[in-house]
C-alpha cells in the first residue's frame, strides 16, 4: 500500500483513493500524457490524444461519434460543428477548425510514436497523468479494445502513473489541494488553464520529474533529466499501476455498473430529478452495489420478511453507509415494494420567479393616463388656491390688517 491516508479534494471532501499495485524497479521511460473526451463515463468518446517527453511531443485531434456535452465544452474549448453531413472540429478559444482523424487512425499512430519514443527503456514505458478522479486509464484501454490493440499496446507500456498520488504523498505538508494547476503554480512557477491535452501532459511529465529529484533542478535542463532518470524511476515504480490491474479494475466496475443498473425501476423516478437530487440518489444507489446486493436480493427479502427483512439487508452488509443514508434507503425500498404505499418522487422544481406576472401593457398606460389625469386635476386645484390666497386684506394707515367683508345683499 502505497497511500494510507486521505486525500483532501479542492471542495474539502475526503476521498480514500484506491493504491496502485506498484511495478519492480528496472529500466522505463517516463512520457507524461492526457486526453480530452466527450465526457467521464466509460462510453464516452476520445477527442484528443496528447504525449510529451523530453525529447519529442504527439498531438492528434479526433472525430468523434457523439457531440461533447456542456462540461467537456468549456473543459477544452472545442465544440462539433454540423455543416450539412459533414461534422467538423473547432476550437472556441481561436475559433478555427482543428484537423482530425478517425479514432482507430489516432490511436495507431499513437502507438507507432511510443515504440519510437521507446530507446533504450528494455522495461518498458510508463504514462504518467495528473487526475484526481481516475478515468483517463479506463477509457484508453477501451478504446484500444474496440480495434483489438491491447496486445501491442501492453507490448510497449508497462503501467500508468497518477501525479495526483505522487504529490499526495509528498506534498501532503505543505498543501491541502494537489491539482495539476495548484502542483504547476508551486513548482514550476507557471499558470495556465490546462484546457489543451498537450499543456496537461507536459505539466504531469514536469511536475512528476520535479518530485522525483532530490534536489531542485531546472526541469528543462535535457542533460539533468537523464542524470536522474534511473532515481525517478525507481521513484516511481511504487505508484505505478500496470496495464493488467486496469484491465482488472475495469471488469470489475462493469460489473458494478451492471449491478448498479438493477435498481433503475427504484430510482428512475429521482433520476430524472434536479441536479442535487440525482447526485443523491445516484450515492444511494452505488452503496448497493459495491456491497453486493442488487434488486432481486432485496426483491426476495422484502417478499419472505417485509420491511423487516430489507432493513436487516442494509444494516448487516452496508457499513460503510451513515445513519441518515440508510433511515433514507429503508423508506425509498419499503415505499417502492410496498403496493399500498406511494414511491418516492422528486421534489417539484419551483422557480423563483414563476408567480411573478409582468404588468401588461394595457396596465401601465391606465396608469399612465390615470396619473395624468391627477396631475391636470392637481394643477386646476392649485391655480384656484393660488388665486385666492392672492387675495390680500387691505392695510389701513394705523398698521391694523381688516379683512374684506363680504357685501350684504338688502331685499326690499
Amino acid at each position: 500500500m502505497v497511500q494510507t491516508e486521505d486525500i483532501v479534494a479542492e471542495d474539502n471532501e475526503k476521498v480514500l483513493p484506491r493504491a496502485p499495485k506498484g511495478v519492480p524497479d528496472g529500466n522505463y521511460k517516463l512520457i507524461g500524457w492526457s486526453i480530452d473526451t466527450t465526457g467521464r463515463r466509460l462510453i464516452d468518446e476520445i477527442c484528443q490524444i496528447a504525449a510529451y517527453s523530453t525529447t519529442s511531443q504527439f498531438s492528434q485531434h479526433i472525430m468523434p461519434f457523439s457531440d461533447l456535452n456542456v462540461g467537456s465544452r468549456r473543459r477544452h474549448n472545442l465544440r462539433i460543428i454540423n455543416i450539412g453531413r459533414y461534422r467538423m472540429l473547432k476550437n472556441l478559444k481561436t475559433n478555427k477548425f482543428v484537423k482530425t482523424k478517425s479514432e482507430i487512425s489516432a490511436l495507431t499512430d499513437f502507438l507507432t510514436w511510443l515504440e519510437a519514443n521507446r530507446g533504450d527503456a528494455k522495461d518498458g514505458v510508463i504514462l504518467v497523468y495528473h487526475e484526481f478522479r481516475k478515468t483517463s486509464p479506463a477509457m484508453l484501454l477501451e478504446a484500444l479494445r474496440r480495434y483489438s490493440l491491447i496486445e501491442r499496446f501492453s507490448q510497449v507500456v508497462k503501467g500508468f502513473a497518477n501525479g495526483f498520488n505522487i504529490a499526495s504523498v509528498q506534498c501532503k505538508n505543505t498543501t491541502k489541494s494537489f491539482s495539476l494547476r495548484v502542483m504547476s503554480r508551486m513548482l514550476l512557477n507557471k499558470e495556465d488553464d490546462f484546457g489543451n491535452a498537450i499543456d496537461r501532459a507536459q505539466a504531469a511529465f514536469e511536475v512528476v520529474v520535479h518530485l522525483g529529484q532530490a534536489e531542485k533542478t531546472d526541469v528543462n535542463d535535457t542533460n539533468a533529466n537523464n542524470n536522474n532518470e534511473g532515481h525517478i524511476s525507481s521513484f516511481i515504480s511504487k505508484f505505478v499501476n500496470p496495464v493488467s490491474a486496469e484491465e482488472e479494475e475495469i471488469a470489475n466496475f462493469k460489473v458494478l455498473l451492471e449491478r448498479q443498473n438493477t435498481f433503475r425501476p427504484v430510482f428512475g423516478a429521482l433520476m430524472k430529478a434536479t441536479l442535487p437530487e440525482r447526485r443523491h440518489a445516484s450515492h444511494l444507489r452505488r452503496l448497493l452495489a459495491e456491497n453486493n446486493i442488487d434488486y432481486a436480493k432485496l426483491q426476495s427479502a422484502y417478499e419472505s420478511s417485509a420491511k423487516d427483512g430489507i432493513e436487516g439487508i442494509l444494516k448487516n452488509e452496508v457499513p460503510n453507509a451513515k445513519e441518515k443514508d440508510l433511515t433514507e434507503l429503508l423508506e425509498i425500498l419499503d415505499c417502492f415494494f410496498d403496493p399500498e404505499k406511494k414511491a418516492i418522487q422528486p421534489k417539484p422544481r419551483f422557480f423563483a420567479n414563476q408567480n411573478r406576472n409582468p404588468r401588461s401593457r394595457t396596465q401601465s398606460n391606465n396608469n399612465k393616463e390615470n396619473g395624468e389625469v391627477n396631475g391636470n386635476n392637481n394643477s386646476t386645484e392649485g391655480s384656484v388656491n393660488t388665486s385666492s390666497s392672492e387675495t390680500t386684506p387691505r392695510t389701513v394707515e394705523n398698521g391694523i390688517v381688516e379683512q374684506s367683508q363680504p357685501s350684504e345683499t338688502v331685499v326690499q
